[in-house]
């Protein structure tokens, strides 16, 4: 059972996660490949997906494509930690029942072509599949697979 966000979380969500100046400063320095990945093939920030959107008042997503209800996060060193990963797995739970789809990406996995050749497929995919069922009204779930260093070896 999840405890309601506490006055001061709700109040932060309203009000300070929406400001420029608090995005780009918690924008981290691994997400800077995956914007080059997303401008590669073709999206354009702020008008095809934002950085730093909050959902609800419990999370705040790197990389988010609205309409489609497509999320991307990065997931640098920090995301190891046994914590953070019981974060992470709350978050995607969350994102799922609320009809979002998920892509994470570790950033040690944007340093190869064929890693990021996966990637810019895998994120073009699954953003066009579900901007052809927004188009048409109705999200519907995309399976989302991982990239798997020995299948590209």
């Amino acid at each position: 059972m999840h405890k309601p966000p506490s006055l001061a979380r709700i109040r932060f969500f309203q009000n300070q996660v929406h400001h420029p100046n608090w995005k780009n400063s918690m924008a981290g320095k691994n997400e800077e490949p995956v914007i080059k990945i997303l401008e590669s093939i073709g999206y354009t920030i702020e008008k095809d997906f934002v950085r730093q959107f909050p959902i609800g008042e419990k999370f705040v997503m790197d990389f988010a494509f609205v309409n489609e209800q497509v999320s991307v996060e990065v997931d640098g060193e920090s995301h190891k930690d046994s914590k953070q990963i019981r974060k992470d797995d709350r978050r995607d739970r969350y994102l799922h029942d609320n009809n979002w789809v998920s892509i994470r990406i570790k950033d040690e996995q944007l340093k190869t072509p064929y890693q990021l050749s996966f990637y810019k497929s895998l994120i073009r995919d699954v953003v066009e599949e579900r901007r052809e069922q927004w188009i048409k009204g109705h999200l519907f779930p995309v399976d989302v697979p991982y990239y798997i260093d020995e299948d590209y070896e």
